[in-house]
């Protein structure tokens, strides 16, 4: 004999199907919740992003600024370099005013009192250019000086302007410091080592005119 249907777990069927279906459309919601947050986070992104990328192609075209800076600076640099190459060589040279102290040793390490006098053919003249010209190679300034005297005539000595102690005139001939002055007699001015002297000339030479060439 067959049952009839209990009409119990019919409903029960449906308040079950009922609860599934209402999860489900919970669960939906929440995922289309979610997925509407993810959307607009990814939007977000993609908005910072495309900031960053503006700053960077900034930064970039900065950095390509900078770049052609450097570049011409080091252009520059190398110019000045070179120029200044040119000024410190040949005829260009750069001199400084040296210490006495650096007067002193220039003169010992100087060979040109060591030249042989020779009338007419090397004398004071030579003696002193040769001094200067020495100078002038080691970057220092040194000066040309004619002294006249009243008996006629006249000679060639150098000096230098010195940083501590003024103008230092010195006679090539035996780097003896002198003090040249004007009515006095030149070989009365001289300042020789102990013992030492400048020979008296037979001529009058006292100091009529100072003339310094630089």
């Amino acid at each position: 004999m067959l049952e009839r249907p209990s009409h119990g777990r019919f409903w029960v069927a449906i308040a079950l199907l009922a609860v599934v279906a209402v999860a489900s459309l919970l669960v939906t919601a929440s995922l289309s919740n979610r997925l509407g947050e993810t959307q607009a986070e990814l939007r977000a992104l993609e908005a910072e992003l495309a900031t960053a990328h503006t700053g960077l192609t900034g930064v970039e075209a900065e950095l390509i600024a900078s770049r052609d800076l450097v570049e011409s600076l080091e252009a520059a640099l190398f110019d000045l370099e070179e120029n200044y190459f040119r000024l410190t060589t040949g005829y260009g040279y750069v001199l400084r005013d040296p210490s006495y102290r650096q007067v002193i040793e220039f003169l010992d390490r100087d060979g040109t009192s060591g030249q042989e006098y020779m009338e007419s053919q090397y004398t004071c003249v030579d003696f002193a250019a040769d001094m200067k010209a020495n100078a002038a190679r080691e970057g220092i300034r040194c000066a040309y000086v004619i002294i006249e005297f009243l008996g006629g005539g006249g000679h060639a000595i150098v000096a230098f302007e010195t940083t501590d102690r003024g103008m230092v005139f010195v006679e090539p001939q035996f780097d003896w410091e002198v003090e040249p002055e004007i009515g006095r007699r030149y070989h009365q001015t001289a300042k020789p080592p102990l013992g030492q002297g400048m020979a008296v000339p037979d001529f009058d030479d006292t100091i009529t005119r100072i003339i310094i060439v630089w």
